[in-house]
């Protein structure tokens, strides 16, 4: 039996209010234009880094550098959908964050910075804070799903504070993945 998870550190959103807000989005995103599947209200969050199969040993080591950088709670306003890679051929569809969102860049740089001792190089791509809402899996009509995109690239879903990040494991399943919180690092007000 192998002591491996498979491990993220993430931003959980826990107010009721801001998820049934990113519900109704989803319930709004073309699924005639696009195959989708659409996230579990209980696994929508942002993701800050995947780290995969991971040693147990090797969480306490990430824990204990988490543990120097300073956590201070950051306001962020959840707005915007948006895709990767683009609009007419989105893989993830995703709300974004516009208030705030290079203090959220800023925490996960140092984040980065602080695993670079134990051999985690920071990702090359540049980090766009964002929570996953929905998985394409096939594009039936890209001119309609990129219409569909665009109308609600303006959306406002609301507030909220970032006053942790938790560290996740993620048991994969048939019908999706179940996440189950390891530990957190930050302020419980």
């Amino acid at each position: 039996m192998s002591d491996d998870v498979r491990a993220f550190l993430s931003i959980e959103i826990e107010d009721q209010t801001l998820l049934s807000r990113i519900i109704n989005i989803q319930q709004r995103l073309d699924q005639t234009a696009a195959k989708m599947k659409i996230v579990k209200s209980e696994n929508i969050h942002f993701t800050l880094r995947f780290f995969g199969d991971t040693p147990l040993t090797r969480l306490d080591q990430i824990k204990a550098c988490l543990d120097e950088v300073e956590f201070n709670p950051i306001e962020i306003e959840v707005a915007g959908v948006g895709s990767f890679p683009n609009r007419r051929r989105p893989r993830i569809i995703w709300v974004g964050v516009t208030q705030n969102a290079p203090k959220v860049r800023l925490l996960k740089d140092e984040i980065d910075s602080s695993l670079i001792d134990i051999g985690y190089q920071p990702e090359k791509r540049k980090y766009t804070p964002h929570a996953t809402i929905a998985r394409v899996r096939h594009v039936k009509d890209s001119r309609r799903i990129a219409d569909n995109i665009e109308h609600l690239a303006d959306e406002v879903i609301g507030q909220m504070t970032i006053m942790k990040v938790t560290m996740m494991k993620s048991i994969l399943t048939p019908t999706g993945p179940i996440y189950e919180s390891l530990w957190e690092i930050g302020k419980d007000y």
